[in-house]
């Protein structure tokens, strides 16, 4: 059986924040660039 030590709780809770942060990032800067490409007049973005 694994120990739960605080340690390894505070570990667990990092790495399950980075990989909810790590995609929503990615979206979000996405999205931001495909806006800034819309206002320069740029339809076709991505494809």
């Amino acid at each position: 059986m694994i120990d739960l030590t605080p340690e390894l709780v505070a570990y667990t809770i990092i790495a399950v924040i980075v990989l909810v942060a790590a995609p929503t990032t990615v979206v979000v800067l996405r999205r931001r660039h495909r806006e800034k490409l819309r206002r320069r007049g740029i339809k076709r973005y991505g494809h």
